[in-house]
């Protein structure tokens, strides 16, 4: 029955699976204990793995009888070796997975990199996302089966996925207690604001959805795919297309060269070639998707570094009389970089400077729109009584609103295209309440004591099935 966990009485688990970074902490806290990249290496099970583990999925064991009895389930697993920790195995595709930072940095030979997630931060596989879960309750140093957990989700995250989570909870983490709680809505509760506009700038896309009274207005999602990654995939096509031959083609993801490549260097004079010795035994044998997961890392390195986003519309004059940076690469490369750390924002802002072709923003049927202008298309769906209260609580959240001048450039940006409305806009200053505000907000909610009575209990979960979730988790 709901109402026996109370948020005083036990230590639940919040758990916030983003596209780029899995978060995870105790409710009450004010940061999260463990964060984990939302990837995950990979390598073919061998056929002693197979023999052994050949039966490891989302479902797990459910341990001994009712009556305290050992059943021939437990008497098969104690035979098992045990796993180590950071890994697991999927025997319905054949893969050992090697997980946290150690699983995707750390170099194997042949080692593949995947995630749960598609191109919009959608979780499509739950049984990786299970076992990256139950690393980060290892690392918490916590039991599944006596916290209850707090999961978030996107605002239009399908149906489906909603249900799967709730299995992922119950009969895979064998949690005694589970709410799925929506991350729009939990940005808008850690900025205390019940009604708000909240523009999100993750990893893999940007939104802006319209929150009233604590819940997410539907006909007012607007979502796009280019979120802080395309603002890296702008910087390399940039040093490959523009600062480089003009006339290549392609991606050449392969003119970024990752640390794990680097055997040694010397100093180089800026804008000369690389004076670096490379590991030849890893060139031939990396996989293209390990290779291009460390380049996406080298990438945000230089993008955190040097980027930062004009305060007015794109001008490719004022960008270029702006500051250089200078920024050095894993291989020793060094140069002052100049317009391109100004136009590699505008992948958010002006996504018309860059084709299909230039491989900068994932694939869709309609064209994308600027950043003001999808926080407009939202706003409008609101009811015009109310459309005052969301331009004066406009909430940005997310790490891509970390860039600097990315304030200034969406007020000045909103304030011209709505001068009758009052813009205000409300970002927390702390780099962790910015980029964490999800998490920090499901950590707030699920340490209230007047929460307990929304935790679905395992026995609920039972009665009713997946079906529970779409009643209880609005």
């Amino acid at each position: 029955m709901p109402g026996i966990y109370g948020g005083d009485e036990i230590n639940a688990v919040v758990l916030d699976p983003g596209a780029s970074v899995i978060r995870g902490g105790w409710a009450g806290e004010d940061q999260p204990r463990a964060m984990l990249p939302s990837f995950y290496g990979w390598l073919p099970m061998t056929d002693e793995e197979r023999n052994l583990y050949g039966t490891e999925g989302l479902k797990q064991d459910p341990g001994p009888t009712q009556d305290g009895d050992v059943s021939m389930n437990d008497v098969e697993n104690h035979s098992k070796p045990p796993v180590p920790r950071g890994i697991s195995f999927d025997a319905s595709r054949g893969r050992k997975r090697f997980l946290g930072d150690s699983g995707v940095s750390y170099w194997r030979r042949g080692l593949e990199i995947d995630t749960p997630f598609d191109e919009n931060g959608i979780v499509q596989d739950f049984d990786s996302l299970h076992a990256m879960s139950r690393n980060v309750f290892d690392a918490l140093c916590a039991e599944p089966t006596e916290n209850p957990l707090l999961l978030t989700e996107p605002a239009d995250n399908p149906r489906a996925a909603r249900g799967k989570a709730a299995e992922l909870a119950f009969e895979g983490l064998n949690v005694p207690a589970f709410y799925l709680a929506n991350r729009t809505v939990l940005s808008a509760f850690s900025s205390g604001r019940p009604t708000a506009l909240v523009v999100d700038v993750g990893a893999s896309r940007v939104s802006a959805i319209p929150v009233v009274d604590g819940f997410v207005l539907r006909k007012g999602i607007h979502t796009q795919p280019n979120g802080g990654d395309a603002v890296s995939r702008a910087l390399l096509w940039g040093l490959t297309h523009e600062m480089g031959d003009k006339n290549i083609t392609g991606w050449l993801a392969d003119s970024i060269v990752p640390q794990f490549l680097v055997k040694s260097k010397q100093p180089c004079d800026p804008g000369m070639p690389a004076k670096a010795t490379l590991r030849e035994d890893r060139l031939h044998s990396t996989t293209p998707s390990f290779r291009m997961y460390h380049t996406m890392q080298v990438l945000n390195d230089f993008k955190e570094a040097v980027c930062q986003v004009l305060e007015a519309p794109w001008d490719e004059a004022q960008a270029s009389a702006r500051p250089t940076k200078m920024f050095e690469f894993p291989d020793g490369s060094n140069d002052a970089y100049g317009m391109l750390r100004f136009k590699a924002p505008e992948a958010l802002f002006t996504p018309s400077l860059y084709s299909v072709d230039s491989q900068v923003l994932p694939s869709r049927e309609s064209p994308y729109t600027g950043l003001t202008d999808l926080i407009l298309q939202a706003t409008k769906e609101v009811d015009v009584d109310a459309r005052a209260s969301m331009f004066s609580n406009i909430v940005c959240v997310g790490g891509g609103t970390l860039l600097p001048g990315f304030l200034d450039r969406l007020s000045y940006e909103l304030s011209v295209a709505a001068p009758s409305q009052r813009i205000r806009i409300h970002s927390p200053g702390n780099y962790t309440e910015r980029r964490h505000s999800t998490w920090l907000g499901g950590s707030i909610l699920a340490s209230l004591g007047t929460f307990h009575q929304l935790w679905i209990s395992k026995q609920e979960y039972e009665e009713h099935g997946q079906a529970i979730v779409h009643v209880r988790c609005k």
